[in-house]
């Protein structure tokens, strides 16, 4: 998982002591029962707002088993919060273009309808239905807004499994902070159990004081239509840092001295073409490289989104006398880390 995010490992105290099963009449209907009771208290055992990361803004939980307050615009990211509550509630479709953000707006404790707009300015609707842990999609208990467990917080369990570990069931419950933000916790249990029949695929019984948990704290920022995406901010943030430590660099005299070995003396048109390029780029994006190609220059850039490459070419339209400006065909990919990277071609008058 990326973005705004925190752990917590946490074991359950052991609920009873087992006699061995290791005689076929001790498994009796009442027997399993006994046991499918201990399990389900013993994995509520975990406090409201342990292991949230310092620093995070307060949670503004509901009263009793009333729903939280969650309506509201919030940013769009790969978090499950965005995830569950929006891309999953519109046509699937619409689920695979670049997001704005998305709306939640009523009453939790009716239901909720669900606006995911993208940054074409199209909008996609759905609903959210008010249900219990075993139908609906949603429910509302200890002040939290929860997600019954499905298979869909089931994509972060190669994040989350280790050697020991490998997750059986998962929860996740939502609330507004102070600041206007969803946060979640995103539960993973695994435990140990006793199988009881392998007809349709193995099935099994928890055995109580056997269950670990592992917790994730996640954040949806409230939306504000002034301020880049968090993970441009996050990517700006660490582009900023590469920056200063080039720019560093580029005043000890050794390094002069390689690069002027390495690549002969310094072009000074390169020079305001990268001092261009620099000054086009828009947050969560990077400058990988300037050359000489013909009578122009390649700019090769990497960013996110294609709405970012399409605000730099504008941006480079109106840095210079600008004669010629395109995407140059056959260089776009991807990065191992999932960043597309491109080449524009640029020659000025």
């Amino acid at each position: 998982m990326s973005g705004a995010q925190g752990r917590l490992t946490s074991r359950c105290g052991r609920a009873a002591t087992l006699v061995p099963l290791n005689r076929p009449r001790d498994v009796t209907p009442r027997r399993i029962l006994t046991l499918a009771l201990l399990a389900l208290s013993a994995a509520a055992c975990t406090g409201a707002t342990k292991g949230m990361p310092r620093g995070w803004p307060k949670v503004v939980l509901a009263a009793d088993s009333s729903c939280p307050t969650v309506a509201g615009r919030y940013f769009d990211s790969s978090e499950p919060i965005s995830l569950l509550m929006a891309k999953l509630r519109v046509p699937y479709d619409s689920t695979n273009a670049d997001q704005a953000y998305f709306e939640l707006a009523g009453n939790a404790d009716q239901g909720l309808t669900v606006t995911v707009v993208y940054r074409d300015s199209v909008s996609s609707t759905g609903a959210m239905q008010k249900g219990s842990a075993w139908s609906g999609d949603y429910y509302c208990d200890g002040g939290w807004l929860r997600i019954p467990d499905g298979s869909a917080l089931s994509h972060w369990d190669q994040d989350m499994k280790t050697r020991n570990f490998f997750p059986k069931r998962h929860a996740m419950q939502i609330a507004r902070n102070t600041d206007g933000a969803l946060v979640a916790r995103v539960d993973f249990t695994d435990y140990d159990e006793i199988t009881v029949w392998c007809g349709d695929g193995c099935k099994g019984i928890p055995i109580p004081g056997t269950f670990t948990t592992k917790s994730v704290w996640t954040m949806a920022e409230k939306f504000d239509p002034e301020l880049p995406t968090p993970v441009a901010r996050a990517r700006q943030q660490i582009i900023d840092q590469d920056e200063a430590a080039l720019a560093q660099a580029k005043t000890d005299r050794l390094y002069q001295e390689e690069q002027a070995l390495e690549n002969g003396p310094v072009d000074p048109q390169e020079a305001i073409v990268r001092t261009r390029a620099l000054s086009a780029l828009v947050p969560g994006m990077l400058l990988r490289g300037v050359s000489s190609r013909g009578a122009g220059w390649h700019l090769s850039v990497e960013f996110d989104e294609l709405y970012q490459l399409e605000q730099f070419m504008e941006r480079l339209q109106g840095s210079g006398p600008v004669a010629e400006l395109k995407v140059a065909p056959l260089y776009r990919t991807r990065t191992t880390t999932g960043r597309m990277t491109d080449v524009v071609f640029i020659r000025y008058e």
